[in-house]
């Protein structure tokens, strides 16, 4: 049994974020090939992931691979490079849903993990700030599959086991445009990428951030992408995307 901090998420109140514009805009963030997982199978047994889980009163099963206390683990497997960094994943949603953008449900958010997993995240929700009380989520949601708000009438996260990034593209998301951004991509700015996809009649456009610390995305992923832009001279962290991403759309659909 997982042992966690108990906490509870809850709606934020948006009636006082008028600024934003009401109607629907079909706009998402999704944090692809996101390094949040379980630690796999192979590296259970060592040492430092089983000290790990210890400290945190959970089984290795349990546990999130984590690069910070399973170097010694991963140290020696060449394929785990884009793995073990779920801060990544914790500062990017930190960015986008403290935002007025998304406390007005004006985008919403998704995650796909690189092992093939969705996070479905609903709207309105007081995100936890701190690295630990996002840990003790994460684990609670992989545990349990879906978090529901105190009368456990609405489902705030949901964990979609074995979902891939294209089947949440194409079965959840449904964007007319999906945009990626990466150093390999066509050279542009964060304005006039969003300003392009938000001026579009259909206003339906997920824009995909890399959830992981080094590399770039699988052909697999590159391949649903309508649009692939590099908007800087040097590689930018995925929470200072996500977060110059908020802005330009902020700029669009909110009232200045």
């Amino acid at each position: 049994m997982i042992r966690v901090h108990r906490f509870i998420l809850w709606m934020s109140r948006t009636s006082s974020l008028s600024g934003c514009m009401k109607q629907e805009h079909g706009c998402s963030i999704i944090i692809a090939e996101a390094a949040l997982e379980l630690v796999p199978r192979n590296l259970r047994n060592h040492q430092a992931v089983r000290a790990h889980a210890a400290r945190l009163g959970r089984n290795p099963e349990e546990t999130f691979l984590d690069r910070s206390y399973h170097h010694a683990a991963m140290k020696a497997d060449p394929s785990l490079l884009k793995h073990g960094r779920p801060d990544i994943v914790h500062l990017s949603l930190a960015a986008v849903m403290s935002s007025p953008l998304y406390l007005n449900n004006q985008i919403k958010v998704y995650v796909s993990t690189i092992d093939s997993n969705s996070i479905i995240i609903g709207e309105g929700i007081r995100f936890p700030k701190s690295y630990s009380r996002f840990d003790g989520l994460m684990a609670d949601l992989f545990e349990k599959k879906r978090i529901k708000n105190r009368n456990g009438t609405e489902v705030l996260l949901e964990l979609k086991e074995g979902e891939t990034f294209n089947q949440l593209i194409d079965q959840t998301v449904r964007p007319r445009q999906v945009l990626g951004f990466s150093t390999t991509g066509v050279t542009s700015t964060f304005e006039k990428v969003v300003s392009n996809a938000l001026s579009s009649n259909t206003l339906s456009c997920a824009f995909v951030v890399g959830g992981f610390p080094r590399g770039h995305f699988s052909r697999t992923t590159t391949g649903k992408f309508t649009g692939l832009y590099n908007i800087s001279k040097m590689g930018l962290e995925a929470h200072v995307v996500v977060a110059r991403l908020i802005y330009e759309c902020e700029k669009i659909l909110c009232d200045e």
